[in-house]
Formats: structure tokens, sequence, C-alpha cells
């Protein structure tokens, strides 16, 4: 059924603009047939809190009903990437209402049945890659509409720069000018702020920016009959000393449904002042499909040709190009000699849009070149994102890479246009190590490339590790931490029992050579108490249980976790939905007992999975961690221990058999559970089923 409503949506988007394909509101007759008509945004008013790495985003929008008769409307926005949903207000008769998350169907039906008397609810639903649905009705002819959304998110950050996006171009589609819009932007840091810098409107008279205090600075834009034709941008640097360690925490208050356990969200900036460049083996893949035909062929042919500009004598390449086949400029990976660079300009300026999209044969193609080493090995995905002949299951799709990628190539994705589907860009790029970069049709290709080119060729921090000394910490996620290429952040979020100062460790390698960095850290400073960092730690949570659901399914037990920790913390995720009514408020969500939990990360395994009636538990342990205090504890989706299987010391493995009881020797219900295996400072997990 989703996937109907979806299709439906994005063909009345499509069919009403080719410009933009979110980011309007829609409406028509109320129970009528007749075709949407976009209705004009009044004023836009955004207020943005960025504290560190977190931002804020609080959207309060009006919009207007010209037509002489009661209507029904569809709103559809995308938020940036990452951004979560944290609350709905809903304007009806002067008063403003709250919505609460459901889960969908509930939501649904709700929003039906009230729709059919003619009351007025408000229904907000995520339709993927980050796109959102809210549909109001009814509205009163020739009266205005308003709500307002909050979202949270963790703000991009490399080359030692947070970026903050504020997707302004999504009200480009209103048929009026906005009569007003403003946006103002207040900016923290623990720290020091050393550069703020917004490219494209801070030169105009309608941006300002003030420096309030060292660690505050205010930006602003604002103004009237104004038709917005580019997203906002802010680039934000911090003075900070050769190694940044540092926490933001929330210490839940009785009116949370969070529990009495705080909450934090650490970061790592490691030095990256005398990093150099690594020389590239570099592959450029480029979709050469008839969806690319016209100007994103253009688009396309200019970013290769970026691409050549930036190699150096020091680099090897190759191109591939795709449609239904599958053509490469060489055989393999050459030299970036002057001959064989004016040789694939040539053979870039001959390549046309024909065809369907082979995706799978293009990145085999690619990813079977002989990549030279001790170089940033590395391949460059350009295309529109769908897959259309061959294998187009993404799924498969990503199996495979794993197992053709035997060279560790990273795949970094260039999404060519801004309507596209993401989804499988992403995963590609985060199971590889890379990223996602989107170019836009007024984006200048060369600094995109020019940035793109230094970013992938920066060596990687491996097999990172975080401890926090005696913290005693509670479900940290993610439980692997990523590859991070120098000038990146590592990032982590948990929870803690006992507030304090404490040593932060991280460790890990760089060009195989390994690397220790500590700095005490304060955990739970007042200043910086922030409340987003509670659901930023519950998306972790809930991000794990979907990653375990498109592994094996949607087992009823998996989703129903999914759905409790989204209601619980009112974020706005999968088989959820926000619903308002004014004459259906609802009670605040339970709250979250804080029982003591252990912290996850991961190395034991539980057969069978499901579990019907009794777990095997299989422990490995390295050699190197032999000798360690041993804990193997059962814990539920919300983080509450159920029962201790072992505690005591280890010398290497260990076999358990488990019935299925609870420490009070009652059988546990069935559900989502998580064995927790702790060996001194370092943690494991594994998720599995009880049915």
């Amino acid at each position: 059924m989703k996937s109907r409503i979806t299709v439906l949506i994005l063909a009345i988007l499509c069919s009403a603009t080719s410009a933009w394909s979110v980011g309007a509101l829609f409406v028509r007759p109320l129970n009528s047939s007749q075709n949407f008509a976009l209705m004009s945004i009044r004023t836009y008013d955004a207020v943005v809190t960025i504290q560190d790495h977190v931002a804020t985003t609080h959207v309060d929008q009006t919009f207007k009903n010209e037509m002489g008769s009661t209507v029904e409307a569809t709103f559809i926005f995308p938020l940036p990437d990452g951004a979560m949903v944290t609350d709905l207000f809903y304007w009806f008769n002067g008063k403003r209402y709250r919505a609460n998350v459901r889960e969908k169907k509930e939501a649904q039906a709700a929003y039906d049945a009230k729709i059919r008397v003619r009351l007025d609810p408000a229904l907000l639903q995520e339709l993927g890659d980050n796109v959102y649905k809210l549909n109001i009705a009814p509205i009163n002819p020739n009266s205005d509409v308003r709500f307002e959304i909050t979202y949270t998110e963790i703000m991009p950050y490399e080359l030692s720069t947070g970026t903050y996006t504020h997707l302004l171009k999504a009200t480009g589609l209103s048929p009026k000018p906005l009569e007003r819009i403003s946006l103002k932007i207040d900016a923290k840091t623990q720290n020091t702020w050393k550069n703020i810098v917004v490219p494209h409107y801070g030169s105009t008279p309608a941006n300002s920016m003030t420096y309030v205090t060292p660690n505050q600075t205010l930006v602003a834009f604002g103004d009237e009959n104004y038709m917005p034709s580019r997203n906002y941008v802010v680039q934000l640097q911090a003075n900070r000393e050769s190694i940044e360690m540092a926490t933001l925490t929330y210490v839940p208050v009785p009116s949370d449904s969070f529990g009495t356990d705080p909450f934090f969200m650490s970061w790592v900036l490691p030095p990256d002042e005398d990093s150099k460049p690594l020389p590239r083996s570099i592959v450029f893949i480029a979709d050469v499909s008839s969806s690319m035909e016209g100007e994103r062929i253009v688009q396309l042919r200019a970013a290769l040709s970026s691409f050549l500009d930036q190699l150096t004598p020091a680099d090897k390449f190759n191109i591939v190009t795709f449609s239904t086949g599958v053509v490469s400029f060489k055989s393999d990976i050459v030299d970036a000699s002057p001959e064989n660079i004016a040789e694939a300009r040539d053979f870039v300026r001959t390549r046309t849009a024909l065809g369907l999209t082979n995706i799978a044969d293009a990145i085999h193609a690619g990813l079977t070149h002989t990549y030279a080493p001790n170089t940033a090995q590395v391949a460059v995905f350009l295309t529109d994102g769908e897959p259309s002949w061959g294998e187009v299951r993404e799924i498969v799709i990503l199996d495979s890479i794993k197992r053709w990628n035997t060279q560790n190539v990273r795949i970094y994705p260039i999404a060519v246009g801004s309507d596209l589907k993401l989804s499988l860009l992403n995963a590609m790029a985060k199971s590889t190590g890379g990223f996602v970069t989107q170019v836009e049709r007024d984006d200048s290709i060369s600094v995109i490339v020019e940035n793109h080119l230094r970013r992938i060729s920066m060596p990687n921090l491996t097999d990172l590790v975080l401890s926090y000394g005696s913290l005693q910490t509670i479900d940290v996620l993610p439980a692997v931490l990523p590859n991070v290429p120098v000038g990146g952040r590592v990032s982590q979020h948990g929870r803690y029992v006992t507030g304090g100062i404490y040593p932060v460790t991280l460790r890990g390698s760089l060009l195989n050579a390994p690397f220790t960095l500590t700095k005490d850290v304060l955990f739970g400073d007042p200043v910086t108490n922030n409340r987003a960092v509670a659901r930023l730690w519950a998306r972790a949570k809930v991000n794990a249980l979907l990653e375990e659901i498109q592994r094996i399914g949607e087992r009823k037990e998996l989703v129903d976790a999914v759905i409790d920790l989204s209601i619980r913390f009112n974020i706005l995720r999968k088989y959820t939905a926000m619903y308002a009514d004014p004459d259906d408020p609802r009670d605040d969500p339970t709250g979250v007992p804080g029982d003591e939990r252990p912290i996850e990360i991961v190395h034991v395994s539980v057969s069978p999975n499901p579990v019907t009636d009794v777990a095997h538990l299989s422990v490995r342990i390295p050699a190197h961690q032999i000798d360690q205090q041993v804990s193997v504890k059962i814990i539920d989706h919300l983080g509450r221990v159920v029962a201790t299987l072992y505690d005591g010391w280890c010398n290497g493995s260990l076999d358990l058999d488990w019935n299925c009881m609870d420490t009070a020797g009652q059988h546990i219900s069935r559900g989502a559970y998580s064995v927790v295996v702790n060996v001194g400072d370092r943690t494991a997990s594994s998720l599995f089923i009880i049915q």
C-alpha cells in the first residue's frame, strides 16, 4: 500500500513541475477526484539552534487556500539527509495542537475516519529518502493553514568544517512569491568560532551576521515578496587544539519519557594539520543511460572534465561508462600522463545518453580494476541513481558489491540532479566507507569536484575504538565505528550513570600505523544540556533495528520494537506517523525505566535465530583480550537487563545455552533482544528474536 501511495504522490508532483519533485502544498476540493493545484505559501519562518555539531530547526509556515471551496491538502517536503522529525504542531481555530507519534496504520485510520465527518486532523508520514508527506483536511474556503515542524540533525563534518543546509529551495514551487521569509540561526560552540561563511546569501543585503561572543554568532536572512531559488548553506569552523574530544549531554527531567539515565553524544576530531593527500588510483564510473539525457549529460561531461583537470602525475585512473552495456576508456587503470588525459577528454566528449541503466555490471567492472598499492583506492560513481537493467534489486546489488570489493575500494557516489532516489547510493557509500555528494543544476561543478577529490584523497583512520575510562556507559552506538577520513569526525551516542570528568581514548590506525589519543572530557555540563541528544540516541537504536529488518525481513518483534521506541521518544521513523487531532488529545508516552544497561559493540553469535526454545550463545574473545573480567547479559529493546548468563573470568571462549528465562525464573515474552558481552572496557553484541 505504501508504494502505491508514494508513486501516486510523486506522479502528481512530476505533473506539476519538473524543477523540483518535493517541497510544495497541493490542494483539491475535499472528497473530489479533481487534479491537485498548488497552494501559495504566505509566510515561512525558521529558527535554528546549533550547538557544536547538532542543529535543531523549527519551521513555522502559513499557506493560503484561495479556492472558494473546502479542500484537502497534501504537503510533500524534503529534509536534509540524516535529519529526524521530532515535533509537529497544527493550528486550528487559533489553538495550537501538538501531534503524537502513532503506529502508521492506526494514524491513517484515525485520519480517514475524521475526514469522513469533516473534522480537522493532520497526519505526517515519511515516504522514504527523508521525504515526508503531511495531509491536512478539511481546510475552509479562503482561509490560512498554519503548521510547525521541528527536526534535529547531526551536521555533516568534513575537511574540518561543519555544514548546515536549510532546504530553502523547497519553497520555490509556491505559485506566488512568499509574503515573508525569515531564517534565524543561533550558532554556539564550546570552543570559539574561527570562521562562519554563508556562500550564496552572505553577500546579499537580506543577510546579516552578528558576533555576540567568541563562541556565539547569530546569522539571519529575511525578505518580502521573495521566491527562493537555492538552498541556504552555512559553513562553520571552530578553533580547536590539535585534538578535540568533547560531549553534549542531556539529563532527563520528570516530564520526559526518557527514564532517568542521562544521554551523551561524544565526538573526536583527530589532528589534521600535517596530513597530506595520497596519490590516487581512481576509476570514474559514469551513467550515460537515457535517463541522463539533456541537462544531466551536460553536467556529467562537465564533472568528468573537472575530474581530469584535478589529476596529478602521481595518480592512476580509468573511466567506465554504462547504460544497457558497459564501455571503458581503457581495459585497466592507466597513469595520469598528459597523453592519457588528452585521450580521455576525447572519450568524454563523445559520450551520449542512450539506453537503460545497468548499475550492477558497471560497479562490477569498476571494482575489478587493478588498484595500485599505497594509494587512495577509490571509485567515483556518477549517476541519477535508478537501476533499470540487469540486476535491479538493491539488496542483491549491495550484497554483490561486498563480494566484488576484494581490494577494499571506497565508492563515492555523485548524484547528478536534485530529484533522485538516494537509498542505493547511500547504502553503497556506507558499506565501502565513502559518502554521497549531490550536484544540483546551479552548483559549480568545478568547485564541487575539486573539494570532492581532496576529500577522497585523504587517508582513512581505521580500526577505531572509543573508550571512556571508568565512566559507566550504557547502550553505546554505533556498535562498530566506521572508517573516517582525516579531517572528519568520530562520534558515538550512548547513556551513562554518573557524570564527571573521565578520560576519553580513541585507538585506531593511520596508514597501518597504530595510534592512541586520550583527553579528559566533562560528562554532564549543564551549560550544554541538549534535549536533542536523547532523540539522536533513540534514532541510532532504531536504525540498528531497521538494519536487522533489512537483513532478515519484517519480523513482528523487530517492527514492534521500532514502533515502541519511536512512540516513547516521539521521533518519526518507518512504521510510524505523527497525528494531530483537536478532539483526541493523547497522554504523554510512558516512561522508559532507567535500569542499568551494558554498552554494545560486536563479536558474539546466537543460534538458532529466531529462538523458539533454547538459545545457544557463542562468545569468542581475541587473544589480546583474554584474562579479563567478562559478563554476558540479555537486554530487551529498551536496554533493560532481563538475564545475566555469565559474570567472571574467561580465557578465550564461552559456549552457553539459555532457556529464555529471566533472573526471576520467568519465561520472557516474545520480542527483540540483544546478548551483550563486556570484556574489560570492550563490548560485543548480537541482536536476536524470541518467538
